[in-house]
């Protein structure tokens, strides 16, 4: 679940970079290619995650920066909003529209 959610979170993060969404064209020509792994680790363990990446590299992820694996408090959020009954998606528009 915790893996899941940051992944859809990074997904988020790079809509917002690229200015649209998976499979839409972009006018700036600058696109998903491809994907990383990354070890992160949290309060509930390391873990891999993939990490998208654009063509250009000027992709900077918010959540987990580039050389830094551990995300301090992110866990906390992410409880709290399947507590209140939010799905992967709906706590990805929520952390998309926060950016």
């Amino acid at each position: 679940m915790h893996k899941k959610a940051v992944e859809n979170m990074l997904d988020a993060e790079l809509d917002s970079h690229l200015d649209n969404e998976k499979h839409e064209k972009t006018l700036s020509g600058n696109y998903r290619n491809e994907h990383g792994i990354k070890k992160i680790k949290s309060s509930f363990g390391a873990s891999e995650i993939n990490v998208l990446r654009d063509r250009e590299g000027s992709f900077e992820p918010a959540l987990v920066p580039r050389r830094h694996n551990i995300i301090d408090g992110l866990e906390n959020i992410i409880i709290s909003f399947y507590a209140k009954g939010m799905s992967v998606s709906d706590i990805k528009g929520v952390l998309s529209n926060h950016r």
